[in-house]
């Protein structure tokens, strides 16, 4: 399909389509209209002459995108600066320049108001919980003042708000915690942020030179940085050969809870050729990674994707086979890392509806498994450098859980992969970038021509119901068509209001038993495995004095009891994964909208049965068009759950209790008491979801008890008054409608042949 031809015959169409305005409802046709307009601009900068080939990097929060691209583009030193926390992470592009320089842009005034009134919530939310906090340890002093037994039970004093703070404030919202954060950070920096809101500024290289323009950009985006916290993007240009003909987008991490940014992070994915997908190589492409690719890059021609597993040092460490030598560790974490990568990609297939980007997906597999950490670890040394703070304490780890591991350069390298990564994906993928941009626009071409063919069909559906009306009837006719309708659909109030009762209550009763069925689930998701490491540890003695002294020599066997953290967070996940599972299904049968003896079959015949089909004069499918119309608005809720809250508060229990991400001995109790509380925790925010999403429910089902029929009949009526307009000048209208007609019918065979 040549794109030229797309876009001339979607600018023509759209032009004959102007001829339907008046004739039909005009809804279709804006749609046509609008979409192709943004297709042609779409295509037109996707095809722009010598543009650069953009690629996403995309993954989870502490996915180690910075130090991928680190090791990828600035071997291993870190150009990127590192934003403070993940709240303040702001979205980067990167390209070439032959001199360093860089654009930041900072948020506008309707992002600081909507910063400004999440951090105002947060407050509110923090404010009430240590009222309740206090009012309860007022509670405890009034009980402790009563004696028991003779004894006076001991009084907590309350701490102080901000102490208080710092452990609760995992309980607030995380969109709240950001916004709160973002301010807090600017207010501390003493900025007049209204002065600089909507402004942009331009850094470049001073008389110092690369060094120096890289001190002056962390003034936006580094962990110190006095503007760091109202940047909203920024656009870096650097003198690296790598960069030329490519442009690089590295995004925050997933679902970004600062709205504006989440916005613009899609908005430059959309304009991706190539998306890295990054996951961390201990749990890859878990269920949130899959659902923000799915619902984030699906349609928008990205048909080129490469899987890296990232920090494979990390997950090595946490092997789940404690006397496993390195090699056995190394292949066995990689294993693992692939078999999950398949394992998610194919259950996502199941439900997902991008099948294409899936297919791309998973001819990437298997995914590349890197430790930027071990590549920058391996440059050190061999430049003969002290190693940093990171690369060492990886290094000490990896030496401390394998006496088999070899701390040498080659290893380390070969540990990293990022050699292997930079020329068999990054290289090669530059290498394509022609292929790459062409097949994007034919695969973007090919999809839009099957949307607006539907479009088309459906105008030609609507045109010529409107001129067999416009044929058959008169005025009088149509006055009599319209009260006889109305007469019909009044006369049915009773039955339709009958049916979403009844819906109603089915929907109560369905809800109970979810709840009582997501309690029952937890039991499903308690198991930790528990392991045995044994030490023997050599001890010796001497006593007695000069000629009499003896030794005494024996062995103690150390048992250590150790458990993984990790067991934890997947039995978090997959309760979460379950319960979302278990509701959106049970969802979905308690009002069975769509099946034969569904909600909406059920209305039709309510109302269609009072109807006298024997008369032929009768034309159900006014009634039926009009009910389509409004059954169109009855929708149900989707059910999810994010788990950040559930970790953090995993996090906090754990505090000091969890080293290399395994507890042992005593604290094996505590980890099966703190997942128990936090799956608790879950049910109980779940139920609560369940509860107020039935509550949402059963408010929709009772307004279209009491409103339905009115709205058929508004829309009756609307129709009405369109054909009125029409029979005014009958021929010439059915003339009209005729050629419209013929022109949509010419419009779908002029998208068909390009098909061909």
């Amino acid at each position: 399909m040549e794109t030229k031809d797309l876009i001339e015959r979607l600018s023509i169409i759209s032009e004959m389509l102007e001829a339907g305005k008046g004739l039909i409802d005009e809804n279709g046709i804006h749609d046509f209209q609008r979409d192709s307009k943004e297709l042609s601009s779409k295509i037109a900068c996707i095809m722009q002459e010598g543009r650069l080939m953009k690629l996403g990097i995309v993954g989870a929060v502490k996915a180690g995108k910075s130090s991928f691209l680190n090791a990828l583009l600035f071997e291993g030193k870190d150009i990127l600066p590192k934003a403070p926390t993940p709240m303040t992470a702001a979205l980067t592009k990167i390209s070439y320049s032959d001199a360093p320089k860089a654009r930041i842009v900072f948020y506008d005034v309707n992002d600081w108001n909507s910063i400004a009134e999440n951090a105002r919530k947060y407050d509110e939310k923090m404010d009430k919980l240590y009222e309740e906090y206090v009012s309860r340890m007022e509670q405890e002093k009034k009980k402790s003042e009563k004696p028991i037994l003779g004894a006076r039970v001991p009084v907590r004093v309350p701490v102080g708000r901000e102490e208080f703070e710092k452990g609760y404030k995992a309980q607030i919202p995380m969109d709240y915690r950001a916004c709160k954060e973002v301010w807090d950070m600017a207010k501390a920096q003493g900025l007049n942020v209204n002065g600089y809101l909507g402004k942009e500024e331009l850094i470049e290289s001073g008389s110092e030179g690369e060094y120096d323009y890289l001190e002056r950009l962390n003034e936006y985006v580094g962990a110190e940085g006095r503007f760091t916290a109202i940047v909203k993007y920024t656009e870096i240009q650097l003198p690296n050969k790598m960069l030329e003909g490519i442009e690089v987008i590295d995004t925050p991490g997933l679902n970004d809870p600062i709205i504006s940014r989440s916005r613009i992070t899609r908005k430059f994915l959309i304009e991706c050729d190539v998306v890295f997908l990054l996951a961390y190589c201990g749990q890859f492409l878990g269920a949130d990674d899959m659902a923000f690719i799915m619902s984030s890059l699906p349609g928008e021609g990205i048909n080129k994707a490469v899987l890296i597993g990232s920090k494979l040092d990390s997950a090595i460490l946490q092997y789940n086979l404690r006397n496993a030598s390195f090699k056995q560790a190394y292949l066995g974490t990689v294993k693992n890392c692939e078999d999950q990568a398949a394992d998610n990609i194919r259950d996502c297939s199941v439900t997902a509806y991008n099948g294409k980007l899936l297919q791309e997906i998973k001819k990437s597999l298997p995914p590349k498994c890197i430790s930027s950490v071990a590549y920058s670890a391996a440059l050190q040394m061999r430049e003969g450098k002290r190693l940093g703070i990171d690369e060492k304490h990886m290094v000490d780890n990896l030496c401390r859980r394998f006496s088999d591991f070899d701390n040498s350069v080659d290893t380390l390298f070969g540990l990293s992969n990022i050699p292997d990564v930079k020329k068999e994906v990054f290289e090669k993928t530059k290498s394509e970038k022609e292929q790459i941009i062409k097949d994007r626009i034919s695969e973007l071409a090919h999809s839009q021509v099957v949307k607006f063919q539907g479009i088309l069909e459906d105008i030609s559906i609507q045109v010529r119901r409107v001129r067999n009306d416009v044929e058959k009837y008169d005025r009088e006719q149509l006055e009599k068509r319209l009260e006889e309708n109305k007469e019909t659909l009044h006369s049915a109030r009773q039955k339709v209001k009958n049916v979403f009762m009844n819906a109603a209550v089915d929907s109560k009763r369905r809800i109970s038993e979810i709840v009582i069925e997501i309690k029952r689930e937890i039991g499903e998701h308690l198991d930790i495995d528990t392991r045995e490491k044994t030490k023997t540890k050599h001890h010796s003695k001497e006593s007695g004095h000069l000629w009499w002294k003896t030794e005494t020599q024996w062995d103690e066997i150390i048992t250590t009891h150790i458990a993984e953290v990790n067991d934890v967070e997947t039995n978090m996940r997959e309760y979460l994964l379950k319960c979302e599972e278990i509701i959106n299904s049970e969802y979905q049968k308690m009002l069975n909208i769509d099946g034969s003896d569904g909600l909406k079959n059920k209305v039709k015949q309510a109302v269609m049965g009072i109807v006298d089909r024997s008369d032929s004069k009768f034309d159900e499918d006014v009634i039926l068009n009009s009910l389509e119309i409004a059954l169109k608005e009855i929708t149900l809720p989707v059910f999810e759950m994010k788990r950040e809250t559930y970790e953090a508060m995993l996090d906090q229990a754990l505090g000091g209790k969890v080293s290399n991400g395994v507890v042992k001995n005593e604290d094996i109790p505590l980890l099966k008491r703190v997942q128990d509380k936090v799956l608790e925790k879950i049910s109980e925010d779940v139920k609560e979801k369940v509860r107020k999403d039935g509550e949402e429910i059963d408010r929709n089902l009772q307004r279209q008890a009491a409103e339905f029929i009115d709205d058929v009949v508004k829309s009756q009526e609307g129709y009405h008054q369109e054909l009125m307009l029409l029979i005014k000048d009958k021929q010439a209208s059915i003339e009209k409608l005729e050629e419209f007609l013929n022109a949509v019918v010419n419009a779908k065979e002029m998208l068909h042949e390009l098909e061909a």
